[in-house]
């Protein structure tokens, strides 16, 4: 038993131990893997040329907005100032996570909103410097 948790040790603390940046990171990562497949998924389907190229302009979309997050994440910590800091982490988690759920819908479906604080792919930073709460 103590050998199996000291072996698992190692697997838990990296997580435990992670930045919000870093664990908001690692969420990119799962995203952009779960755009990649699907992207994979619509290239070899039987559809349509049409239905497909609908599809994938709708993924790109995504992986756009994904970009935009993606960056909006490597200058949190440089413009936000710090106790702002934790908002924008919570605004880009929830981006993240609003990206994934609108992977498996198609291009006319009801989609998942992304936050107010997070408008036309850019992290609202003035309104999180004015003290506003997503």
């Amino acid at each position: 038993m103590r050998t199996a948790l000291l072996l698992a040790l190692p697997l838990i603390l990296p997580t435990a131990c992670a930045s919000r940046y870093d664990q908001l990171k690692a969420e990119s990562a799962r995203v952009e893997t779960a755009l990649t497949k699907e992207q994979a998924l619509v290239l070899n389907t039987d559809k349509s040329p049409a239905d497909r190229q609908q599809r994938l302009d709708y993924l790109s979309q995504l992986r756009t907005t994904l970009s935009a997050a993606n960056i909006g994440l490597s200058t949190i910590k440089y413009v936000v100032p710090a106790e702002q800091q934790p908002i924008a982490y919570d605004v880009l988690d929830e981006v993240y996570g609003t990206i994934k759920w609108n992977i498996p819908l198609g291009p006319n479906d009801p989609k998942k909103q992304l936050p107010p604080l997070f408008k036309n792919n850019t992290l609202n930073i003035s309104e999180l410097t004015a003290g506003s709460t997503p």
